[in-house]
């Protein structure tokens, strides 16, 4: 079912909507009620309410074709080839509104569902994706995504790259899966520049003061700063060791475009070499250049701060001089500042209102500028230049 789009504070939101999924019923469910299947693994909601959703029908099971009734479905056992149908009242999270609906809904020979087409054939479709959406369906969004959205103007296509829902800029995608294997496989074998552009936090090094002419990144070797240094993902959710990933080789070149005095920013082109997680905005973190409203990596934004002190010290968190006792009690200091800050949060969640369909809590909207990252992706060439596609800049390359 597709819910009802609408525009309210600056997000396009999604009213929620019921959604039904099916599987086959896994090995380890045989012999067992579903009321207890449901129970113990999707420890979500209690026993109760999933004993109140069979009785609604929301969770069902079909039986060699059939649909058994609510009460049979509590006082029979999952046998080999039963389906489970569940019925879930999906309330999505919203994004960042990039254009009125009316344009959205109009589709012209340049743009598609109000996305700027940068390119378009038989095998490919290149567009400018705008800050605040993600590209696939994942976590609470799944509608309100760029492929889904694209879908219901008739347009079938796959990302060939990662970018982060608060990314913007060159989204290459492609129409079929032979199509996308040959352009990662290039992108892989580096045979593709990549070229972003980041407003980064006061004046990067080797800027040239007003210049005679407008700056080509990358032309004048003496003004590239390059960085070098490893890339690894924290995650508190997870216990020490396993919650740091393996420290991984990573290089950044980074090139001065202009300065805007007023706020004591810069304009960079970066070029990343490698292709790691976050790893503009981790160098450039480490450069003391955070990207100006990085609420991750620019220590006057961030909400985990002891994270960004522990990445930015720890370059390489195996060869830190640690001893692995102290590694685990920082670690240990990174889960408590995670759980502090989810503590608040779900302190907040009290005075939340809850569905009367479902009992999800009605979520406070987020804030736009939470979802924009004045990071964007800008062009993209292979080195012989029959694959190049490159977006205009963004407003806030431009403004001062």
């Amino acid at each position: 079912m597709v819910g009802e789009v609408y525009i309210s504070n600056g997000l396009r939101k999604i009213r929620p909507y019921y959604s039904t999924r099916s599987s086959y019923a896994k090995g380890r469910w045989l012999g067992k009620p579903l009321l207890e299947i449901l129970a113990n693994e999707f420890r979500a909601h209690s026993k109760e309410y999933y004993l109140n959703q069979i009785n609604l029908g929301h969770y069902r099971l079909l039986r060699d074709g059939c649909t058994l009734e609510p009460c049979q479905v509590l006082n029979t056992l999952i046998e080999n080839k039963d389906i489970m149908v569940s019925m879930s009242h999906k309330h999505e999270a919203p994004v960042k509104q990039w254009c009125e609906l009316e344009m959205e809904n109009q589709d012209l020979p340049n743009r598609v569902a109000g996305f700027e087409i940068i390119y378009e054939d038989q095998d490919i479709l290149v567009i400018n994706k705008p800050a605040g959406i993600p590209v696939h369906p994942t976590g609470q969004f799944y509608q309100n995504t760029i492929t889904e959205i694209l879908k219901l103007h008739g347009k079938i296509a796959l990302p060939c790259y990662r970018l982060d829902k608060i990314t913007s800029g060159l989204l290459i995608m492609a129409k079929n899966a032979q199509t996308a294997g040959k352009i990662q496989e290039r992108i892989r074998s580096r045979d593709m520049t990549k070229l972003y552009l980041a407003r980064i936090q006061g004046k990067f090094p080797k800027l040239v003061d007003n210049p005679l002419e407008p700056i080509v990144p990358f032309t004048d070797p003496s003004l590239v700063t390059e960085v070098e240094s490893d890339i690894y993902t924290i995650e508190p959710k997870k216990k020490f060791p396993t919650g740091l990933s393996p420290s991984r080789t990573a290089k950044t070149l980074f090139y001065p475009i202009s300065y805007f005095p007023m706020d004591n920013s810069s304009l960079v082109a970066c070029r990343p070499l490698t292709g790691r997680t976050h790893q503009i905005r981790i160098h450039l973190a480490r450069l003391g250049y955070p990207i100006v409203n990085d609420t991750l990596y620019n220590k006057t934004k961030v909400k985990y701060p002891k994270r960004l002190e522990f990445m930015i010290q720890h370059q390489n968190w195996e060869n830190s001089g640690l001893t692995e006792n102290k590694l685990a009690e920082e670690f240990l200091n990174l889960i408590a500042e995670s759980n502090e800050v989810f503590a608040n949060k779900k302190r907040q969640t009290v005075h939340y209102k809850k569905c009367e369909e479902c009992g999800s809590l009605e979520m406070d909207d987020p804030l736009t500028e939470e979802l924009e990252l004045w990071l964007h992706s800008w062009k993209y060439h292979d080195h012989q230049n029959t694959f190049s596609y490159e977006t205009d800049f963004p407003s806030w390359a431009r403004s001062t």
